[in-house]
């Protein structure tokens, strides 16, 4: 058996406060009791599960949304809600009582702003024993409440504790790592300095080196240019020679024509001993073809 507590306002008088309890079995689809007090009278009545679904047909509504919608109206819809900035909202569901107190019927307004009509019920005046159950399943209701509110002040504790610890280990984990990153922070800064001083030596090698290197170069540039310019002046003189003169040539036509006029010569001096006077006499004046010595050839000189 389950069951809602809760306070009232009706259109008819909304100053007077009233207590409305809803009790039903397995759930308000099939069926529920009602019983409303004022503190000093009390009425029940009683919704059966073919009004429900009698209900539901007239609304033209599936039984399991109105079922929702009449739960949330008996319960919890008909008190006001506080809206943006504290403005009080009109209330979802609205309680109207007969003057009698022979009939209450409760309606749902849309967001719209249209009431819908969600049933009434049928009130007989109760017997004074319904205010003292009332009054004792209120104060089992609160009796609940306390209990609750304790365990989870409690469990509220406990996270707060447990909050606490954790941030405790969280401030330790922020020095350890703070820490460490100033440790690889000052580590990084002497293996960058390390690395810049190897960078300068090199770059110190590589200028030497490459001084060197200019400095190589620059002399064999000087000798290259000393041995062009003798090449360049041996070339001019080789110009300035006569071009029917070859070096290579010379001595041997000098040498030629000097052997030539020689034999010449000792041929004419033993034909002189073979013949007369007169005939020497003829050789002082005339002289052989063959004693003549050969001019050298024009491609000779």
């Amino acid at each position: 058996m389950s069951g809602t507590v809760r306070q009232i306002s009706v259109v008819l008088d909304p100053s007077i406060p009233y207590f409305l309890r809803v009790d039903w079995a397995e759930d308000l689809g099939a069926g529920f009791t009602l019983a409303l007090s004022d503190g000093s009278s009390s009425w029940i009545g009683e919704v059966s599960e073919e009004e429900m679904t009698r209900k539901a047909t007239e609304l033209g509504v599936k039984r399991e949304k109105y079922v929702e919608d009449l739960h949330q109206a008996l319960t919890g819809g008909g008190e006001s809600r506080r809206g943006r900035g504290g403005v009080a909202e009109k209330e979802e569901s609205l309680f109207h009582l007969s003057s009698d107190h022979g009939c209450l019927s409760f309606d749902k307004k849309t967001q719209r702003g249209v009431l819908v009509n969600m049933g009434a019920v049928e009130l007989h005046p109760a017997p004074v024993d319904l205010n003292r159950e009332m009054i004792a399943h209120t104060l089992e209701h609160s009796a609940d409440l306390e209990a609750e509110n304790r365990r989870l002040q409690e469990k509220n504790q406990t996270l707060r504790q447990e909050r606490q610890h954790l941030l405790a280990d969280l401030e330790k984990h922020v020095q350890e790592m703070e820490t460490m990153e100033g440790d690889l922070f000052s580590r990084f800064i002497m293996l960058l300095n390390e690395k810049k001083a190897k960078i300068r030596a090199l770059q110190d090698t590589i200028r030497h080196v490459q001084q060197q290197l200019d400095q190589e170069n620059h002399r064999v540039t000087g000798v290259t240019v000393k041995s062009k310019a003798g090449d360049s002046i041996k070339e001019e003189e080789e110009e300035d020679l006569p071009q029917s003169f070859h070096p290579s040539q010379a001595p041997t036509v000098l040498i030629r024509d000097i052997s030539s006029q020689m034999s010449s010569m000792e041929d004419a001096v033993r034909d002189s001993k073979d013949v007369l006077p007169s005939r020497k006499h003829g050789l002082c004046y005339h002289q052989s073809p063959e004693s003549k010595v050969k001019k050298p050839s024009p491609d000779q000189k």
